[in-house]
């Protein structure tokens, strides 16, 4: 057949893969049939000495190591064969073994491409074959070389081009796998700087944790690796914990138990936490751990090492048992105060209500003496008796008192939407009914937004508050009630100010106290419970009271409550 035909400009260059490995031969065909070139595939060389006399291909590209017939033998059958011979073959090498060259100039190897291959690499070597098989010419037939290498002789018969074909390849070949090196050389040492650089981080985070942190290794469960924070946790220094296991430390009993659990986070290959760890240290005697056992694991995903991360809860755990035992003794003392305020307000509610009857009968029997022996009582005698109406009375009106702010500890209460404007006017009007003397007063009521509350128990804050305002604003010339509201964040509050007798705020700290009276009783009537209750009924709700006043300049009370959900 002679030498291959050389394909036309037009028609595409033949080339065959000689390749065992499907996954190898594909990726050429990909790589080659982008570029136009015709490729057929040969699993092996066998059966590539089968295929070249019909496919007459321009070049042959074949791996080294394949069954039956190797890269090496498929050549030296290549250029054996009169018809075949003149067909270049790319021979596919990792350049292993320097022996590699000998071998291909033995057997004719026109080219060398190494493996893995680059695409642009690969690609020029077919360029550069196929230019250069014109230059060859029969006429030059072969020279015989004699080769001395590695202490053993070859004999080399090629062609002059063929040979220096092969040499240059062999040495474009070393450069490229130069190249290759240098590259991977840098980012090696990139590679190490930055493994460095993190291995330097973690340690400086490791030694820093105020956590003890400790590592043993999985056979023999000897220290390995211990930071700061766990020397001084356990008062020995890491030159004499590594290499050493907890028995050489603590009590056997202790020991066991360390490492009792060590080996059962080996064997589960799990995180284990342990709430309360007992540990007796060198230097500061029996401390209380919370610990974190970690198995680390190899590249084959065996454990190889138990992370110990502990943290000193001794005195968490003291602190957690008095506040148990405080919150205990609370308990049992709110229960008892519970109990006292009961029996308190039972009593108190019992007295009240049995004073009632002795001042009946007293009020009773005194106005029955006062008609009876009316005609007999000079100045002073009807003097005596108008004080004791008016003292039975005062104290009926302080049991009232008394019982309606002990009802307020038992009664429930029982919120609903309230309109606050409605609810005002409501006990002005009727306060204003039985307002009997004094300066008729002008009564302002501004914006007043909705609470949700009691509408009972509200009713008796607003009462309280008004009739005060009445009352100590009655001896004023001129006396201005003003009520209104608004809201401030999660409040709202409420006003009312009057222009009355005020009072000294030196006392303020008595103000909202049962019986407690800024005022004297023949300057103002009252028992003071009221503002007793506007207190009791506004906490109750959530609420806070607040009052100002000046002597003569009158006096400022306001209360709040939660601004009702949205």
């Amino acid at each position: 057949m002679g030498t291959p035909n050389t394909p036309s400009p037009s028609s595409p260059a033949k080339i065959l893969i000689v390749e065992d490995s499907p996954t190898q031969a594909q990726r050429l065909r990909h790589i080659l049939e982008d570029q136009d070139y015709e490729v057929r595939i040969a699993s092996d060389g066998r059966i590539a000495l089968e295929i070249a006399p019909q496919f007459q291909p321009a070049v042959i590209i074949s791996d080294i190591v394949m069954p039956e017939v190797d890269g090496y033998e498929l050549t030296r059958r290549i250029k054996a064969d009169p018809d075949l011979r003149g067909i270049p073959v790319i021979l596919v090498t990792n350049m292993s073994d320097p022996q590699d060259v000998i071998r291909g100039l033995e057997c004719g190897a026109d080219n060398f491409v190494l493996k893995p291959y680059d695409e642009r690499y690969l690609l020029s070597r077919v360029q550069y074959v196929l230019i250069n098989r014109e230059l060859r010419q029969a006429k030059d037939a072969t020279m015989g070389v004699e080769v001395d290498f590695d202490g053993q002789r070859h004999y080399v018969t090629a062609d002059r081009l063929q040979i220096l074909n092969l040499l240059l390849s062999t040495y474009a070949a070393a450069v490229q796998r130069n190249k290759e090196l240098s590259e991977s050389q840098a980012a090696l040492e990139q590679r190490s700087a930055e493994l460095m650089s993190a291995n330097y981080f973690l340690d400086s985070i490791i030694e820093n944790i105020p956590n003890a942190i400790t590592m043993k290794d999985a056979v023999d469960l000897r220290f390995v690796r211990i930071n700061r924070a766990g020397e001084k946790l356990m008062g020995y220094s890491r030159e004499e914990l590594l290499g050493k296991s907890v028995h050489d430390f603590f009590p056997k009993e202790e020991a066991d138990a360390f490492s009792a659990k060590d080996r059962e986070v080996l064997a589960h290959g799990k995180v284990e936490d342990i709430l309360e760890e007992p540990i007796h240290t060198h230097d500061k005697g029996l401390r209380i751990l919370h610990t974190k056992k970690v198995p680390v694991f190899d590249e084959y995903g065996q454990p190889s090492h138990v992370l110990g991360i502990s943290e000193d809860v001794t005195e968490q755990r003291k602190m957690e048992r008095e506040i148990r035992r405080l919150n205990t003794a609370l308990g049992e003392w709110a229960s008892h105060l519970e109990a006292s305020n009961k029996e308190l307000e039972s009593f108190g509610y019992s007295v009240s209500h049995d004073l009632r009857s002795p001042l009946i009968v007293i009020d009773g029997y005194t106005s029955m003496l006062e008609k009876i022996y009316a005609a007999r009582l000079d100045e002073k005698g009807a003097r005596y008796f108008s004080l004791i109406h008016k003292n039975t009375k005062r104290m009926a009106t302080l049991i009232d008192d008394l019982l309606a702010f002990s009802k307020l500890a038992r009664q429930t209460v029982v919120k609903g939407e309230v309109n606050m404007d409605q609810l005002v006017r409501k006990v002005i009007e009727e306060v204003l009914q039985n307002k009997r003397n004094g300066n008729a007063p002008r009564i302002k009521v501004g914006t007043l937004p909705a609470a949700v509350a009691d509408p009972g128990l509200l009713y008796q804050v607003w009462e309280n508050l008004i009739s005060n305002a009445l009352k100590y604003s009655s001896k004023t010339p001129n006396p201005v009630i003003e009520v209104d509201g608004h809201t401030e964040g999660k409040e709202n509050v409420y006003r009312v100010r009057d222009n009355g007798a005020g009072f000294d705020m030196e006392h303020y700290g008595q103000l909202f106290e049962v019986f407690q009276r800024l005022h004297q009783a023949h300057e103002f009537d009252g028992t003071g419970v009221g503002l007793a209750i506007v207190h009791r009924v506004v906490t109750r709700h959530g609420g806070r009271v607040w009052a100002e006043g000046k002597v003569n300049e009158g006096a400022e009370f306001c209360f709040s409550l939660p601004t009702p959900p949205q």
